[in-house]
């Protein structure tokens, strides 16, 4: 997880990430493959649709489309034929307990259950690794929470790498590494390995306090 302000280069780097931006200095390896030096732009382009599931912090829909479309139009892009792709779209929205809404417009639903479209969408396709950004900034606190819940199952569960950009410090809870960065650099990483031990050591340094008959 990518922790930063506005401004601080957290999109930037996504952009280097998935292939979009060629980085100044040092490399992007995936799996082995370095996408800069042994792709082109084509492949590149291939490789982000295949490997990549991006969750932005706006929902892009196609608005002709209904939400079980939607879902399936990744897999229509890479040529799968309409009953299949429809299939799994169903099977996905099921399991993040969307389907009721298979025929409804996005945009007739709240802004918490389009996010949970937009993982479905991101998961269409089978990703190696999905790219969350800011994907909770336009949610109220529940609908938030609800979607951090999500990406958590996917992760723990079905062990799906997940790279978030945030600048929301409440999130740290639900990361595995903890990237900090300020002014396009990166100024810290932990896992949290490290953070726990350092609570721990905090909590050990507390001396316990119970309190006297006298000042209950």
């Amino acid at each position: 997880m990518f922790f930063g302000p506005s401004g601080c280069g957290k999109s930037t780097l996504l952009n280097t990430i998935v292939g979009l931006e060629e980085p100044s200095s040092g490399e992007v390896i995936v799996r082995g493959r370095n996408l800069y030096k042994e792709m082109t732009a084509d492949e590149r382009a291939s490789y982000r649709s295949e490997k990549f599931g991006i969750i932005h912090q706006q929902s892009n829909w196609l608005k002709s489309l209904n939400v079980l479309e939607n879902v399936a139009f990744p897999m229509a892009i890479r040529g799968s034929s309409e009953r299949p792709a429809a299939k799994r779209a169903s099977e996905l929205l099921a399991l993040f307990r969307l389907d009721e809404f298979e025929k409804n417009i996005p945009s007739e639903l709240s802004g918490g259950q389009q996010q949970r479209v937009s993982v479905v969408r991101a998961l269409i396709t089978n990703p190696w690794i999905l790219i969350a950004d800011e994907p909770t900034g336009n949610l109220d606190t529940v609908s938030a929470a609800d979607l951090m819940y999500a990406l958590q199952f996917l992760n723990s569960e079905s062990k799906r790498t997940i790279i978030m950009v945030t600048h929301n410090p409440d999130y740290e809870k639900y990361a595995t590494k903890i990237i900090r960065m300020g002014d396009g650099r990166i100024k810290s990483t932990k896992t949290i390995k490290q953070i726990r031990i350092k609570d721990e050591a905090i909590s050990s340094d507390i001396l316990p306090v119970s309190l006297s008959e006298d000042s209950k």
